[in-house]
């Protein structure tokens, strides 16, 4: 059973025991990314990410680096556009550790001006080799259009300028802003000692102040776009993507992984079968949905070369145009074993679980119990997503992003027009 702790400061505490495990994982996820930056501090979180490892007032870089490879386990961090999380995966023996490690760079961080300015060059080598990875350009490009005004649109880097412009002062205030107990959540599953790891908590957070200061989730305008970037790579990519739906309308989420998993989810999905295995038009098609607390996309991304995107697109319009009338009871029985079997493997591996709860958290305020997950899952009926495809699915407000060796937009707009050739 898994149990919420909040301490008097407004720290969560997610413990979701198994005994019969020898390991732990455990992450501490806080309300700070790109979508809650400003266009001077774009990319600040990220590199906060990345300078909290660069030593504490007792363990240097060095040190840091040491002691986690010699628990052999993973420890790491990633940033969001709404969220970093600091994470390890450790035998249970090592779980102490591990926890010190992670609070330790979370409460004292050096922030060494010497250090900031190496990170500077470690960031903008990862802008620069991000730019040259078709998929990521494509999608970055993608958002900073559909959503344009809203932070959610900012890469998740900053930019090269932006980094420059970071300062000691601006890294602390950031932390003092947004690293409080209130906005963050300690989310543990697999072997562990609840007492042991509640202390270790407390040791580290438990003397933090509430600041009160509210989370206002970032927001953002879907504006239809039709954008390219001309770039030498040898296969084009591009997206193709629908305004989706928020996290609050959950029942409408949970329907829209089901229009996602059977246009693409799979090898007998509809794009795939049709683009790849019958027509040989495409290398790679997927289709996602997913959302933020007051936004979202179902967004289709292919790789492919520029000879075939106008057949593509237009095979690809047709699927869409008709793609209510074409689901069946059995797309959607397939669809079901597809997406309850991956949520149930998941289940298994306990860095997905602790990820999973408090992500949760974050977004509904409770975590929802494996047997209601399944059984949610199951539930949902074929004229639910062919109501829901219905609604996302609205070709007059269709978006385009390409990256590659691309046609023009209005190209792009004429290859859309019409359905099949």
């Amino acid at each position: 059973m898994t149990e919420i702790i909040t301490l008097e400061n407004g720290l969560r505490i997610v413990l979701d025991k198994n005994t019969s495990l020898r390991t732990c994982a455990f992450g501490i996820m806080i309300s700070s990314g790109s979508g809650y930056e400003t266009p001077q501090t774009a990319g600040i979180s990220h590199f906060i990410e990345h300078m909290l490892f660069r030593g504490t007032q007792r363990r240097s870089a060095l040190d840091l680096a040491v002691e986690m490879d010699e628990i052999g386990g993973r420890v790491n961090a990633y940033t969001t556009s709404t969220m970093t999380y600091f994470y390890a995966h450790t035998l249970t023996e090592h779980l102490p550790k591990a926890l010190d490690i992670i609070c330790d760079i979370l409460t004292a961080s050096k922030l060494d001006e010497a250090d900031i300015e190496l990170e500077k060059g470690v960031i903008k080598e990862e802008i620069a080799m991000y730019k040259d990875s078709p998929e990521d350009l494509c999608a970055d490009t993608y958002y900073e259009n559909v959503w344009k005004g809203s932070m959610l649109a900012s890469n998740i880097l900053g930019s090269e300028e932006t980094v420059d412009a970071v300062t000691r002062d601006m890294l602390s205030a950031h932390l003092k802003k947004f690293y409080v107990p209130e906005r963050m959540i300690v989310s543990f599953s697999g072997n562990f000692n609840e007492k042991e790891v509640i202390s270790i908590c407390e040791k580290y957070f438990g003397s933090m102040k509430n600041t009160g200061f509210e989370t206002v989730h970032p927001t953002a305008i879907y504006h239809p776009s039709f954008v390219t970037v001309e770039k030498d790579f040898s296969q084009n990519q591009l997206i193709l993507g629908f305004e989706g739906l928020p996290v609050s309308d959950r029942k409408g989420c949970r329907t829209a992984s089901f229009v996602a998993s059977i246009l693409s989810g799979g090898s007998s999905s509809k794009l795939f079968q049709t683009l790849r295995e019958r027509l040989g038009l495409v290398y790679s098609v997927d289709c996602s949905s997913f959302s933020h607390k007051n936004t979202g996309l179902l967004m289709i991304d292919m790789g492919l070369s520029r000879n075939s995107e106008e057949r593509a697109l237009k095979e690809t319009v047709k699927i869409l145009s008709d793609f209510p009338d074409l689901v069946t009871e059995k797309d959607v029985a397939v669809a079901k074993e597809h997406i309850v079997s991956g949520f149930v493997m998941g289940c298994e591996s306990v860095s997905a679980r602790a990820s999973r709860n408090a992500r949760s958290i974050f977004n509904y305020g409770f975590i929802e119990s494996d047997d209601e997950k399944i059984a949610n899952l199951r539930s949902v009926t074929a004229d639910e997503i062919r109501e829901c495809a219905d609604n996302i699915i609205n070709l007059n407000k269709i978006s385009l992003c390409a990256v590659g060796n691309v046609h023009t937009p209005d190209e792009y707009r004429k290859f859309l027009s019409q359905k099949g050739i």
